[in-house]
Formats: structure tokens, C-alpha cells, sequence
């Protein structure tokens, strides 16, 4: 045996040796977790902790020396928890599917693929869903950083019994599929309409002779390609190995960075941490200067709003919901002061939820 072969050799053995005495503590931590498990079933604490979910990726992160960097070591351990979280309780987590969805993605980048996801047809099917109590939480893009608000998930999140959990951000990068790789012959493109906005530029510049067909999400469209076989989907390269589609053209969105801001949406409500994000709607008297009073209050007070959209009141004309979000808890002594004064204010008031404010390091 060459000294090459040989050093090779103790190493593996060595490598070996580590991969036991990992498994062996990957087990007794699943143990520990199976406990806590059983003590929060008794005690109605919820299973899926963000705040604790955070708390363990910030704590590892730390903790990593390289080589390997901290994105991998959080991608592993999100594989642990996910598994630990099922032995604790079989989570059903709902999406806007099918499988192979830009929600599907943000599931799994949140979840891990333990949990059993379940695809649903749309946006309202998963809050119905979740708020109906038939699965325990569910993912619902809100908004995106080039095309702005999700329409449906705002007016659900006004109507639905639901709270909002946690929230995450997912990058999004849009990829032509199918199985004509002629530009030319390409006669229809199917996609969800968000995502279309999204690659505008690049549809006009090369596919400008052909019909957008508009689907209920990107991995619906790469599906309905998959079983025609005739013209091309917007959609993720997932979704390409998923449905047996070739990549014609990768990265076709219009600006790069392109982001989506997705929510996890329940029906109970996260814990405070140090870093927390309140979701808001409300309405206002349409009278002169309503809306600057609401905002002079965080003003006053110096609190952070990260986002004000609004949308119209479908009751009254030319009157509209305002969602804003803050940062901070709503448990927090000088936002609870704020809340209710400004509630007085308002014509109609509902808090959305709390929760850990997300890393945009993406």
C-alpha cells in the first residue's frame, strides 16, 4: 500500500469514527426533543417555536469556525429540527402548490422536508385551511421586492382567523421550461401572473409573438407544459426536475435579487423575542388628516415602520384598508400604549401578529 493509500485510509477511519459519535448525538438529541415534545403537548405550548428556532440557528452560526461555512451548518440543522419536530409532532404544513412551487421552496427553507407539506390549489384554500384547523400552519407569499403587494393574501389576512407566526424571505430566480428549445415555435407561455410581471423585459425581447396563459402558481404552469407537451412555463428549475422539463433559458427575471417575502400563517401566536416584527390593518374616517394623526403617533414614539401598503374597502368606494408593518411587539409597553390609542382612531382595527423579524441576508 502506497503512503497516499495509506493516509487516506486513516483519515476515512478517523472520519468514521466521527460520523458515530455524530449519530449517536444527533439520537440523544432527538430524545431530549421527543421530551420537551410530550412536556408542551401537556402543557398546550405550541410545537413550532420560531423565537427557539432562531434562537438555535444565531447560537450554531456562532459557534462555526469553518471549514464548512454558517449557511451549511444552518442547512443541517434545519434537517435536525425539522426531523425533532416531527418526532415531537407530525406538523401538516399547507402551501400554494403543487409541489415544485416558489412557496413549496419557502416552505422547505423553512421547514425542511420532514414535515408533510400539503399543496393546495390556492392562496385562500390555505388560509381556510389553517383557520379550519385541517392543517397546522400554512405559507403564503405577501409581498415581492419588484412587483409589491400579494393581493390575495392581503385581503385574506383582513378576513381570515389566522396570525401571523413568522415570516421569511426567499429569493427568486425564474427559469423558461419546457420542451422546445426554438424560441420561435414557442406559440404559448404559461405562468402565474406575479411571476409574469417579473419577466416582462425578458418576454418581450424574446417571446412577444406568444400567448401568456395565466395558471394558478409557477409549478402549476410547469405541470400543465409537462402533460400537453406544447409551449413553455415560467417557473423554477425545481420544478423543471420535478415535471421532466428542460431549462431553455435560466434567470429570465428582470432584476436580479429579486425577492419574495413569505408569511407562515396559525392560530396561535409566536412569543416575544429581542427582534420582533407587528403586523397591522386598519381603517380611517375619510376626513382630512386621518391618516396623518395614525402615523404621527409611531412617529412620536420612534418606532420603525418597514411597510405601509393599502388596499380599497370593497364595501365603500374610494375608502381603504391601510396594513402596516413595524417593528417591535405588540406586548411591548410602549406599543400597546400605541395600539390603543390608535385604535380609537380607526374605523376598523385588527393586529395581524407578532413575530421574529427575518434575516434578509439572502
Amino acid at each position: 500500500m502506497s503512503s497516499t493509500e495509506e493516509d487516506l485510509k486513516k483519515l476515512r477511519i478517523q472520519i468514521d469514527s466521527l460520523d458515530e459519535n455524530i449519530i449517536d448525538l444527533i439520537q440523544k438529541r432527538a430524545e431530549f426533543a421527543s421530551e420537551i415534545g410530550r412536556i408542551k403537548r401537556n402543557s398546550s405550548d405550541p410545537i413550532y417555536r420560531p423565537d427557539r428556532e432562531r434562537d438555535v440557528y444565531e447560537k450554531v452560526s456562532g459557534k462555526s469556525k469553518g471549514p464548512l461555512p454558517a449557511s451549511v451548518i444552518r442547512a443541517i440543522y434545519r434537517e435536525i429540527m425539522s426531523g425533532t419536530i416531527a418526532l415531537e409532532h407530525p406538523l401538516e404544513i399547507g402551501y400554494l402548490g403543487p409541489e415544485g412551487s416558489f412557496s413549496h421552496e419557502a416552505l422547505r427553507s423553512k421547514f425542511g422536508t420532514t414535515l408533510t407539506s400539503v399543496g393546495m390549489p390556492t392562496i385562500p384554500d390555505v388560509f381556510r385551511s389553517t383557520a379550519s384547523g385541517k392543517i397546522d400552519y400554512g405559507v403564503v407569499p405577501v409581498e415581492n421586492s419588484t412587483e409589491g403587494q400579494v393581493s390575495s393574501t392581503l385581503d385574506m389576512l383582513l378576513d381570515s382567523d389566522v396570525t401571523i407566526y413568522s415570516e421569511l424571505y426567499q429569493r427568486i430566480r425564474f427559469s423558461l421550461l419546457g420542451f422546445e428549445t426554438d424560441l420561435t415555435k414557442i406559440k404559448k407561455i404559461y405562468g402565474i401572473r406575479i411571476g409574469n410581471e417579473q419577466c416582462r423585459n425578458w418576454i418581450s425581447a424574446n417571446l412577444s409573438h406568444a400567448e401568456i396563459i395565466e395558471t394558478s402558481s409557477t409549478a402549476m404552469a410547469a405541470k400543465i407544459v409537462s402533460e400537453k407537451k406544447d409551449g413553455a412555463a415560467i417557473a423554477s428549475n425545481i420544478a423543471a426536475e420535478i415535471y421532466g422539463l428542460q431549462v431553455i433559458h435560466d434567470g429570465i427575471e428582470d432584476f436580479s435579487g429579486n425577492t419574495t417575502r413569505f408569511l407562515v400563517i396559525g392560530k396561535t401566536e409566536c412569543p416575544k423575542t429581542e427582534k420582533d416584527k407587528t403586523s397591522l390593518v386598519f381603517s380611517v374616517p375619510n376626513r382630512t388628516g386621518a391618516l396623518y394623526t395614525i402615523l404621527q403617533k409611531f412617529h412620536e414614539r420612534s418606532i420603525n415602520m418597514s411597510k405601509i401598503e393599502s388596499r380599497p374597502l370593497k364595501r365603500n368606494l374610494w375608502e381603504y384598508n391601510f396594513f402596516i408593518d413595524f417593528l417591535g411587539h405588540k406586548d411591548d409597553p410602549k406599543i400597546k400604549e400605541l395600539l390603543k390609542e390608535t385604535e380609537k382612531e380607526c374605523s376598523s382595527f385588527k393586529i395581524l401578529g407578532s413575530y421574529p423579524l427575518a434575516e434578509q441576508n439572502l
